[in-house]
């Protein structure tokens, strides 16, 4: 008759199956009590996690991106992996008790308390790198590594403006309201121009989006950069006689920075806060917030999501394209019709301005942000999550409060991309130079982009028979 395994092999076993849920391998040797010691704990974490998950998924991703959340998973993790390993070794002492364990016995052991600790190392180091990234993307710093404003900049004016800007009225102040309050989401998305060899950071692509909170439909608002005499609030209206800012609306962050006296808040962020006071006050809206990005991590973005599908309308020449990084001018063509872009070709569609104008150049951006969220929304991103967190953190930053992306993220999921409306504020329509006349026709547009749908026709009611 054949004789059983010897007993360092159910050892063996016993830590495997603890390996799997912790507990397993005792309750497989008959210790209840010691198997539910460890596995009671774990069962109700999952059962816990679970049904807060399913009970609201939205909110439930977007709580794990809080810093003090995200820390409280860091040392539940460490902990996790401290009570499975304990558990792992426990069962395999209590089922191996009596003879020597064999050197394959121990090895397999050591081997399944590696794969743990190298699992919850990977969990520890994704949400160490969340949290760098969402400290980063949402703290006061800004961008504060680039270099402000120099105090002695003066605005610039493009030739033939009038000499002296045109006073604007403007509101008095509203108090502010909670995001979505007035039925309306507006950011501020602002591209900044930050590579080597050149000096500070150029604010050269602003657009606002808007949504509409019960309908879910969606403009861009292109705002162009030379637009000159933009109003500012209530906070900065003094540092110019007109209430205004008579140079370059792209030269507002650096002039912002460097002047303390005239406008408020930190060092880092003065200039931004700047810039969404100006252009809040030109479209009449409360921003609720604004999103910075660096064009090198829109390159490094694409890239990460292979590459972007646009639909090109009209072709692009470009005889010399100056590199996001400063390293040269090349040749850029661009033919019209279906196009797959990498990250670099992509920024060039969008940057490029030789062609046409910076008008030209409006609409392509907005057609390349339309394209993004559309592959954005369409493909799953779980395993990019460590590349994207990293890129997140080195080119993103954003003074939208953490506590109301749940509300942000629920709105997002009912806009129709392909149905964004875009607009410019351009010539004809607007000049460059702003007088009361357009900034009030800018404030209308933006006010009445979103006209109340009719209601349905009243369906005629079925008779009543008797």
């Amino acid at each position: 008759m054949t004789e059983h395994p010897p007993r360092r092999r159910s050892a063996t076993l016993a830590a495997t199956l603890s390996f799997v849920a912790p507990g397993l391998g005792q309750l497989a040797r008959g210790s209840v009590r010691r198997g539910l010691l460890y596995l009671l704990p774990v069962v109700a974490l999952i059962a816990f996690v679970a049904a807060v998950a399913a009970a609201d998924p939205v909110r439930f991703v977007t709580t794990l991106v809080r810093p003090d959340v995200l820390v409280g998973v860091f040392i539940l993790n460490a902990g996790l992996f401290a009570w499975r390993g304990l558990a792992i070794v426990d069962a395999w002492r209590t089922a191996a008790a009596g003879p020597p364990r064999g050197a394959l016995a121990t090895l397999v052991v050591i081997g399944l308390l590696l794969v743990t600790a190298a699992t919850h190392v990977v969990i520890g180091a994704t949400t160490y790198l969340a949290y760098d990234a969402v400290t980063a993307i949402t703290g006061d710093k800004g961008f504060g590594a680039l270099p402000a404003g120099s105090p002695t900049a003066t605005p610039e004016a493009s030739p033939g403006a009038t000499p002296t800007p045109t006073p604007v009225p403007t509101p008095s102040p509203a108090p502010p309201r909670p995001p979505l309050a007035d039925g309306r989401l507006d950011i501020l998305l602002i591209g900044a121009d930050a590579g080597p060899y050149r000096w500070s950071l150029r604010t050269d692509t602003l657009i606002v989006l808007s949504v509409d909170v019960e309908t879910g439909r969606a403009a861009f608002f292109g705002i162009p950069r030379n637009l000159l005499n933009v109003p500012l609030p209530d906070e900065s209206r003094g540092a110019f006689d007109c209430g205004c800012f008579p140079g370059l609306i792209n030269a507002l962050y650096v002039y912002a920075s460097g002047h303390p006296d005239d406008f408020p808040g930190p060092d880092e962020t003065r200039g931004l806060r700047a810039v969404q006071g100006a252009i809040g006050e030109l479209t009449g809206l409360q921003l609720d917030g604004m999103v910075v990005a660096k064009l090198q991590g829109f390159v490094h973005l694409v890239d990460a999501i292979g590459g972007l599908d646009i639909d090109v309308p009209e072709g692009v020449y470009d005889a010399n394209y100056p590199l996001e990084d400063g390293r040269g001018m090349i040749v850029l063509r661009i033919r019209p019709g279906p196009q797959h872009f990498d990250g670099r070709t992509a920024l060039a569609y969008a940057r490029s301005r030789h062609q046409d104008s910076d008008y030209g150049r409006m609409e392509r951006q907005q057609i390349t942000l339309t394209a993004l969220g559309r592959q954005l929304m369409a493909q799953p991103l779980l395993t990019k999550v460590p590349e994207l967190l990293a890129i997140a953190r080195d080119n993103l930053w954003t003074n939208l409060d953490i506590e109301d992306l749940p509300a942000f993220i629920e709105l997002a999921r009912r806009v129709d991309i392909a149905q964004i409306g875009r607009f410019a504020f351009i010539p004809p329509t607007y000049p460059e130079y702003l007088d009361t006349a357009a900034i009030e026709g800018i404030r209308a547009e933006v006010a009445g982009v979103f006209p109340p749908l009719e209601p349905p026709l009243p369906t005629p009611s079925s008779p009543v028979r008797g």
